[in-house]
């Protein structure tokens, strides 16, 4: 085991999940780095990041954080390149989206020793089938996409969906938008 001061973490994509996640990792004395086309590197230094190129973050980072959001654009955007591109002793995490991670590119690279080991919240398919490779690995660390959940956590999302719903029935744009391109209800 090491200690994570001076280590690095790359964060892949830095909307308001990664940057929470920064004042901590920081705090832990991690070193961090983000890719994130739609962000600026003034914005992220302000919030002790420097800006990389995702190659380049898949170079550096002891630990690669994946925050990014699911658009055809991004589905396989961890894939053998940028496994391969990892350091052998390099962590991936995923608690956003499951087909961010190629799971058959993941496999061969926990398997051949690409990357140390990986953490998963979510899946390409949920639930995985009993027979499914990833779950004989003693190198993977796989949870039921629950990262989130504290009692809490489920009385906020409750109240933020019904806050939404009051916010469209009443001619506003919702807070909370799954699809932020399409105009509000009117």
């Amino acid at each position: 085991m090491h200690r994570l001061r001076g280590r690095v973490l790359g964060l892949v994509g830095f909307g308001k999940i990664p940057r929470c996640l920064a004042g901590k990792a920081r705090a832990l004395g991690l070193d961090l780095v983000a890719f994130d086309p739609y962000v600026g590197a003034e914005e992220m230094a302000a919030a002790g990041v420097r800006k990389v190129t995702l190659e380049d973050l898949a170079a550096r980072a002891d630990f690669v954080s994946v925050h990014a959001p699911l658009t055809p654009g991004t589905r396989g955007l961890i894939g053998e390149a940028l496994l391969r591109a990892m350091k052998p002793t390099a962590y991936v995490i995923n608690t956003a989206r499951g087909p961010l991670v190629s799971q058959d590119a993941l496999l061969r690279a926990l398997r051949e020793g690409w990357i140390a080991g990986a953490a998963l919240d979510v899946l390409e398919t949920e639930p995985p089938a009993a027979a499914d490779a990833l779950r004989a690995l003693d190198t993977l660390i796989v949870t039921p996409h629950v990262a989130f959940y504290s009692e809490e956590s489920v009385q906020e999302l409750q109240r933020k969906v019904a806050e939404n719903v009051v916010s469209v029935l009443l001619g506003d744009a919702p807070r909370y938008p799954v699809n932020a391109v399409r105009p509000p209800l009117r």
